[in-house]
């Protein structure tokens, strides 16, 4: 009997991939869903009022349609806790021979959950299930945390794109050898 045709990486539909501590006490599904263009304008408002996205400011309007134009070799990923859109995650593949992560934010309620870290560890996996062995993120030079969080998943600072997106503030390139 043959086997179903495999999934490529990065493209399931649905994914699960763990379970968090909920507000209740009890265990939450979280799980990956492609994002539904219907969920674009509300999660660019969301988002366009946390940092760093705010203190750009990034309009609301550029990353709804930001994150309503996911596609084959730019996925875009709601990442949800029992059902409910937290965050998003958002790639493009194949680039310098590994995905270049655009975007991972979470909701305030949902960050410091190890919901990222969960992201991290799904995205090393399914790099290395194309054969690739790079993975590459950028972070503002003013978002410590970010940073941090970056270094922690075993990221190493290569390079500062200075201006990329405003003149007076600067990119930190970082990469993963997996």
């Amino acid at each position: 009997m043959s086997q179903p045709p495999q999934t490529p990486p990065f493209l399931a539909e649905h994914t699960m991939l763990g379970t968090v501590g909920a507000a209740s006490g009890q265990l939450a599904d979280v799980t990956l869903v492609r994002l539904p263009v219907s969920l674009a304008t509300e999660l660019g408002n969301a988002f366009a009022a946390i940092d760093p996205w705010a203190s750009y400011p990034y309009p609301a309007a550029s990353l709804a349609s930001y994150f309503a134009q996911g596609d084959h070799s730019s996925p875009r990923l709601t990442v949800q806790v029992d059902e409910q859109t937290v965050g998003v995650i958002g790639l493009r593949l194949n680039w310098l021979r590994g995905p270049y992560l655009q975007f991972l934010g979470f909701l305030p309620l949902y960050q410091n959950m190890g919901l990222g870290s969960m992201a991290l560890s799904w995205i090393d996996a399914q790099t290395r299930a194309c054969g690739q062995h790079n993975v590459f993120v950028a972070a503002s030079d003013f978002n410590a945390s970010a940073l941090r969080f970056y270094e922690r998943h075993g990221f190493e600072r290569i390079g500062i794109l200075k201006g990329l997106v405003r003149e007076d503030r600067d990119e930190v390139l970082l990469h993963k050898k997996l």
